[in-house]
């Protein structure tokens, strides 16, 4: 006899925002240590987490992995190229979600914690109208809180959208192009953790409000989840933490005395790489006993080089809250010393160098075909096709390091994509200016932001590359320094301008701000806090604004506006009106009349889109002139009084054969040439001659009679 399955299934279902809402456990993929169904509308997403419970020794840092899986079959779709037709690697749309949701999560681990954590997140239906964003980040908090583990939740996320003057929360897909801003927020309750911001140059009033609004949205998101938490009965997970004790702490604070922690100070990047690796090696020789002797377990060499790492960072943040003085001996809100360049490289389209101290990053833009754009074909977007794009590179070797490069990085695809946001709402329109466009910014040197010296890069590249943009944009990295109390809340903290490497791995805060003179075009707030208030998040903000328009006063003395004409090696672009039933005239048969045009005219590129608009593209103006001569002979409709410039093809003794548009020939007789000829005409005309014709009539079977005029 055949048993059926039972199970205790644990469910909870809400409304939010008008939406119906519900998260579910014990049912699917029971053997990971914890599942959740979320299912907001009709989108299913199923979250697991699994922990490795007996992670690497010596690892330094939380190895958690947010993975988030494409499935095709969730938006009904078979998809891929058709030799494969299964799930590849991940897409743009889905790393972005991954990285957001471990940007929010991450900083809610307790510290020195080093058990690998995996949290999957699969889909398992979408309906294509909102955005996967906050689901993911509200499931991937719930499933780690159902799998146990320590971690300082529940964490919320919500949506945020302007339009006509209203706040609209976790809206539907359809109304994003209305919208003054896409505002992405995140974190517990009573702090944020993360902001991801795209916006249409908001003023700084409307956003600040916006941040009021989500305060009350995320405390309830995480009140639902806390009740759901409390239906389950859950047995707590052991966890290992590689802290150094109290021993090496002491061992080693008597090592890095103060006089070699001040020498530390008014260095950039390699003289204080140089001595901060001086120092570890003296600390691990001095140690080298200790680390060796079996019996001194926590003498090791990581915990050594974590507490040197602890020493040093504790020392920075300390100068810099107690006497404002940075690494550098910059006051807080000073900018580090500027170069910029344009034109740079021969035959590249556009370049643009910006040299900051120890980052430079180099910008070039390419135009290219109308018809050339980026095209998103993933789980979410069928053939979405994008015009302007950015890409960014982060080589191994601008931080020193001796590796190859294999493939793009999520950092490299989420730092391309703030830059990208950041100059969208200042990209001409297709009928404005009609390339399609690629800018790529290649880190050559990194001494911190360099996503922000990817959105003024882009600004001065897209100008000396003759492309009209609305507005420059430039963009700051803001940064925040803190002395917590003995319960992880501030109790002194310092916002920074302008981070320097050398200061990097001390901050708490990861603020960037980009926008023009009207207002603000991309935030992305990382934290590496538990949460931060809204009179922090508001004051940095200001000063990000004050610091963007300060660069872009540097900016703009290299060049100040896009520039008057396209470069000679970038293709020109001429735009003509084709009556949607003669295209076909223009493509033939089987292609042929195109294909023509195109061998005859130098390879030209020839688009047409749905409307009949035609863009023809190519280097050379004069192939441009020819191409758009044949197309308007080809759709030049024949009627009567229209006058041409005629070639003769053949003379007779009376008559004289020309060649009209639409590849016709037709008759003159020697009573139509305008004054009188002797026989034959051979005496008077030669083949290939061109004569001024005029029609002067047409029958119904398409006969043309013309004169000479």
């Amino acid at each position: 006899m055949t048993i059926k399955k039972e199970f205790e299934l644990k469910q909870h279902s809400f409304e939010w925002e008008w939406k119906s809402m519900s998260f579910e456990t014990w049912k699917l993929a029971m053997q990971a240590d914890s599942s959740i169904r979320l299912q907001r509308w009709d989108n299913v997403l199923l979250f697991t987490t699994c922990i490795d419970k007996n992670p690497r020794p010596g690892t330094d840092f939380l190895p958690l992995m947010i993975d988030y899986r494409e499935s095709y079959s969730a938006a009904g779709r078979i998809a891929w190229a058709v030799y494969r037709r299964r799930e590849a690697k991940a897409s743009e749309a889905a790393t972005l979600y991954a990285r957001m949701a471990d940007r929010a999560l991450r900083p809610m681990f307790p510290k020195w914690m080093i058990n690998s954590i995996v949290v999957s997140i699969t889909p398992l239906s979408l309906d294509h109208t909102m955005e996967m964003d906050v689901a993911t980040i509200v499931g991937s908090s719930l499933s780690v809180m159902a799998a146990w583990l320590p971690f300082d939740g529940p964490v919320g996320a919500v949506q945020i959208w302007y339009i006509d003057g209203k706040y609209l929360i976790n809206p539907d897909k359809e109304q994003l192009n209305n919208s003054l801003f896409n505002l992405l927020l995140a974190g517990k309750k009573g702090s944020i953790n993360m902001i991801e911001c795209g916006a249409k140059e908001v003023p700084e009033s409307i956003l600040k409000q916006a941040f009021e609004i989500w305060q009350k949205e995320i405390d309830k998101i995480c009140d639902i989840q806390s009740e759901f938490l409390n239906k389950l009965l859950i047995t707590p997970q052991e966890v290992v933490f590689n802290k150094p004790s109290q021993e090496v702490i002491a061992y080693i604070s008597n090592i890095l005395t103060e006089d070699k922690l001040n020498a530390l100070t008014g260095n950039s990047k390699v003289p204080f790489n140089n001595l901060f690796d001086q120092y570890n090696s003296q600390v691990l020789e001095l140690c080298s006993e200790k680390i060796q002797d079996p019996e001194l377990t926590d003498f090791t060499e990581s915990t050594v080089k974590m507490w040197v790492f602890h020493v040093v960072k504790y020392f920075i943040r300390t100068r810099t809250i107690q006497t404002q003085k940075r690494l550098d001996d910059r006051w807080p809100l000073d900018i580090r010393s500027l170069y910029c360049e344009v034109a740079n490289v021969p035959r590249v389209h556009w370049t643009w160098l910006f040299w900051r101290w120890d980052t430079q990053v180099l910008t070039t833009t390419t135009l290219w075909w109308p018809k050339d754009y980026l095209i998103y074909d993933d789980m979410e977007n069928d053939d979405f096709k994008q015009r302007y794009f950015h890409h960014y590179n982060f080589p191994p070797f601008s931080v020193w390091e001796a590796n190859t490069i294999r493939y793009v990085w999520r950092r490299e695809i989420g730092h391309g994509k703030l830059a990208e946001k950041a100059l969208m709402p200042v990209i001409p329109t297709k009928e404005e200016f009609p390339y399609s466009i690629r800018t790529v910014s290649e880190c050559l040197g990194s001494g911190g932001s360099t996503s922000m010296w990817a959105v003024c890069g882009s600004t001065l590249s897209l100008m000396d590359a003759w492309v009209p943009i609305k507005k420059p944009v430039a963009g700051i990295a803001m940064w925040l320094m803190t002395k917590l109390d003995d319960n992880e809340n501030i109790d002194k903290y310092v916002i920074l301008n302008d981070l320097q490497w050398t200061e990097d791995f001390t901050w708490d805060m990861d603020f960037k701000v980009a926008g023009t003179r009207d207002g603000i075009t991309a935030i992305q707030l990382d934290t590496k806090l538990k949460g931060i208030s809204m009179d922090i998040v508001h004051e940095t903000i200001s000063r990000a604004i004050a610091g963007y328009n300060e660069i872009m006063d540097f900016m703009l003395q290299t060049i100040d506006k896009p520039r008057a004409q396209v470069w000679q090696y970038a293709p020109k672009i001429f735009i003509i009106k084709v009556a949607i039933d003669k295209i076909k005239e223009v493509i033939g048969k089987w292609w042929d009349v195109i294909n023509k045009i195109i061998e005859d005219c130098g390879g030209i590129k020839i688009d047409f889109d749905d409307d009949g608009t035609c863009y023809l593209t190519h280097p050379d103006q004069a192939m441009i002139d020819k191409a758009t001569a044949i197309i308007k002979e080809i759709v030049t409709d024949l009627e009567v009084g229209q006058e041409f410039d005629a070639k003769i093809t053949r003379v007779e003794d009376y008559w004289l054969f020309v060649q009209l548009p639409k590849n016709k020939m037709w008759l003159c007789h020697i009573s139509n040439l305008g004054q009188k000829y002797t026989t034959p005409l051979t005496n008077h005309f030669k083949i290939w001659e061109r004569i001024k014709v005029k029609i002067k009539w047409i029958d119904h079977d398409g006969k043309i009679a013309v004169v000479k005029v």
